[in-house]
């Protein structure tokens, strides 16, 4: 009977063994045959991005607005035929009432969709989703009201971080159902926005006249730059031409929406900045 529980162990010992043994060499086959796919997939997105990068600069100058140097994706065109991103141009119009490009008056009135450059560049860049297949997509999801309420919470705080700063000054500021608001100060027009999309942090933007080259504006933007990640502020300054006018943006980074006095200070610096360009 002895041997007997001892030949059942031993064999018992050896089927966890060879089990083992199984279990690895099958570990080591997978591996085997995922690597190449692996090779293969991330080669075939860096293809597609180079591709991707490539055909943007084949396509030409109007599928591009000025505002955003990017592909519009609705167009509107103004009474001159000046042709711009529907969504950058009425930001534009909230802080001043004159074209980026002309600098004459221009109003949301002025502007109407641009159908024929609309179809132009869904035909050569292909035609995306639309809004309400999205909006079908995410509704159906069940994380989808959690998800809308974690988007709306860098308004909310912004918002009432604003509120705070207005019951402690002369200004009166409060961002809107876009999240955006503008204000005046010291004859210079500010515009804050708050994206809905999560870990965007907060922009907020300034223009004035004149060529940013005879500012030497970028020496001046790297060495803010450097200034504020050395304060250890994670917010970055930047600036693009449009038309006769230069706009200049802090791109907030969310941590610096982490407290009132964090925010607060931020805004000051490129209040600041704004002044002295």
């Amino acid at each position: 009977q002895g041997s007997n529980k001892e030949n059942r162990r031993q064999s018992s010992s050896n089927d966890k063994r060879r089990s083992r043994r199984m279990a690895r060499d099958g570990d080591r086959r997978v591996r085997s045959r995922s690597a190449p796919a692996r090779y293969y997939s991330k080669n075939k997105t860096d293809q597609s991005v180079s591709t991707r990068r490539a055909s943007n600069r084949e396509l030409p100058e109007e599928f591009f607005c000025p505002l955003t140097k990017r592909i519009m994706k609705d167009p509107v065109v103004d009474n001159d035929g000046h042709t711009y991103e529907r969504e950058a141009i009425e930001r534009w119009l909230r802080a001043q009432s004159s074209s980026p490009v002309t600098n004459e008056y221009l109003s949301l009135d002025m502007l109407k969709p641009n159908k024929k450059l609309k179809s132009k560049i869904y035909k050569a860049t292909g035609k995306p989703r639309s809004r309400s297949q999205n909006s079908r997509g995410r509704s159906n999801s069940p994380g989808s009201k959690n998800s809308n309420k974690q988007k709306n919470s860098n308004r909310q705080l912004v918002d009432s971080y604003l509120h705070e700063i207005s019951l402690n000054s002369k200004l009166s500021v409060s961002l809107d159902f876009m999240g955006i608001c503008a204000f005046s100060y010291r004859k210079i027009t500010f515009v804050i926005e708050v994206p809905l999309e999560q870990k965007s942090g907060f922009f907020v933007y300034s223009s004035f006249d004149g060529d940013p080259g005879t500012f030497n504006l970028s020496e001046k933007v790297d060495a803010w730059n450097n200034w504020l990640s050395n304060i250890g502020k994670q917010s970055r300054v930047s600036f693009v031409k449009a038309g006769k006018r230069t706009v200049f943006t802090l791109n907030g980074n969310e941590r610096d929406i982490s407290r009132r006095e964090i925010f607060q200070k931020t805004l000051e610096y490129f209040c600041e900045m704004s002044l002295k360009l």
